[in-house]
């Protein structure tokens, strides 16, 4: 059950009538159909005027149908037994799936026994990850390879690097590529993203993070890496103890919140001579060897925007914090404050790189790199869950993605990137019944994804006005993290 979704009372035969499929494949319209689901599964796609027989209706009035959304970099799990209040937001916004990009032991060994939470109109964990990479389990080759050998034998579908070095990164890369366990997550700054695709890297999150990407597309590429400094980590225990993971966690929950705010000024100048030293070309080769290594991105764009404006109005001042829980909010507006202190020359250098990570995402799209839509949610200040994935559209496009780009960035693509191409993503008979309705052609504007008349998961709908009375709900008693 559900603090927030009350159960639907169309559900099982269902029959979507009058829609406009939108194939994000190949990007076809086809008006005038119905969608018939049973058992949470499409049963057909038909030209529309067939008897009902004994299914709901639900009218479709020629609007247009998608696949619902997948969010590729998420940690509403962070929150295991208090997750109702985000899953609820990620199904008011046609999202139904996730890539978890933090877990534990425990996490593992919950989703093996069918423990985890799944209130009313839940999504579906796609994919997780075990304890992330840091200094507590991965200081060394030799504990970076213990800890990829002890998420492989936990049952981790992929190994996300968090807080390395060149050293323990590539070492737990090439533990993961023998054991056949994927590996992905932030680039440490001291590596060169092209050793790290050809090294085999399944994912690189938030364009790096930090200036690594962006040095191998300056033409002063040397002076930029010899300019960036090496984070300084909190103290983190380097021995075992009962709870060290927990405690490894707050120790950095205010980084985790808004690493932006821990920019130094030396960073800043790295930044600003990245930026300032861009090369087209060599984007373009990195792009193409990103191509040719398969090396995925997520650029969550919308949490490098939360991080580089932190104290912008725009986030501080978001109408939708209202869904948030009181205790989130205040972690959040602590961070604010701290980002607010930064030296006008950090912030600055911070602002002006945003153009940067937009040219950089369009490079990417345009050179075919494989990318997917995530953004960050949960626990990152000024992100809204299920909304953000809105937010990224939007930044999408100003990057310049088109419409029918970003569509596939949220549902093929993310069938491919987690090696399930053809099992979601598509409105087609076997497909599971997971869809949007929307008021508008998404290939004519991506605004219009975020036009939803209605959402189905797993044959189970609501309308418009059942998602807005979840979001009153909400606002009513705040509880998303």
């Amino acid at each position: 059950m559900s603090r927030y979704v009350e159960p639907s009372a169309i559900n099982g035969h269902v029959r979507v009538k009058d829609v406009t499929v939108v194939d994000p494949l190949d990007g076809r319209r086809t008006p005038g159909q119905d969608v018939l689901v049973e058992g949470g599964r499409i049963t057909s796609v038909t030209a529309t005027g067939a008897p009902a027989g004994d299914a709901h209706v639900v009218e479709g009035q020629g609007r247009f149908v998608v696949p619902a959304y997948m969010d590729m970099h998420m940690h509403a799990l962070n929150t295991p037994k208090d997750v109702d209040g985000t899953y609820a937001l990620m199904l008011a916004n046609g999202v139904v799936g996730f890539r978890q990009m933090s877990g534990n032991r425990e996490l593992l060994k919950s989703r093996s026994r069918g423990t985890l939470p799944r209130p009313t109109g839940a999504p579906a964990l796609k994919a997780t990850a075990g304890d992330l990479l840091t200094p507590l389990n991965a200081s060394t080759v030799a504990g970076a390879v213990q800890a990829v050998r002890e998420q492989h034998r936990d049952g981790a579908d992929f190994v996300k690097a968090g807080m390395t070095t060149r050293e323990t990164f590539l070492a737990a890369l090439q533990e993961a590529n023998r054991l056949g366990i994927q590996l992905g997550g932030h680039l440490p700054s001291d590596l060169d993203p092209r050793e790290a695709a050809r090294a085999g890297v399944w994912s690189i999150e938030h364009l790096g993070p930090g200036v690594t990407v962006f040095a191998a597309a300056s033409s002063k590429e040397s002076e930029v890496r010899a300019g960036n400094p090496t984070r300084k980590l909190p103290p983190i225990p380097k021995f075992k103890i009962p709870g060290a993971d927990k405690l490894a966690m707050k120790l950095i929950k205010g980084m985790i919140t808004n690493p932006a705010t821990g920019t130094s000024e030396l960073e800043a100048h790295a930044y600003n001579l990245a930026d300032g030293s861009y090369d087209q070309h060599k984007a373009e080769e990195l792009a193409a060897l990103f191509v040719a290594h398969s090396t995925w991105q997520c650029p969550t764009l919308i949490r490098v925007h939360t991080q580089q404006f932190g104290d912008s109005p725009e986030h501080t001042q978001d109408p939708r914090r209202c869904y948030m829980a009181p205790e989130e909010l205040r972690t959040w507006d602590k961070s604010v404050k701290k980002f607010s202190e930064l030296p006008d020359v950090t912030r600055n250098a911070l602002h002006n790189h945003w153009a940067a990570q937009l040219r950089m995402t369009r490079t990417f799209a345009d050179a075919g790199v494989p990318m997917v839509a995530g953004t960050d949610a949960c626990g990152a200040a000024g992100i809204i869950p299920g909304f953000a994935l809105h937010d990224e559209f939007d930044h999408l496009a100003e990057a310049g993605l088109d419409p029918l780009t970003i569509l596939r960035m949220t549902t093929t693509e993310p069938a491919r990137f987690l090696g399930e191409e053809g099992a979601f993503g598509r409105i087609a008979p076997g497909m599971p019944a997971d869809l949007v309705l929307l008021e508008e052609d998404p290939l004519e504007d991506h605004t219009a994804l975020r036009r939803i008349a209605g959402v189905m998961r797993e044959g189970s709908w609501w309308s418009r006005a059942d998602l807005d009375a979840v979001l009153e709900r909400i606002a009513a008693r705040p509880g998303a993290h």
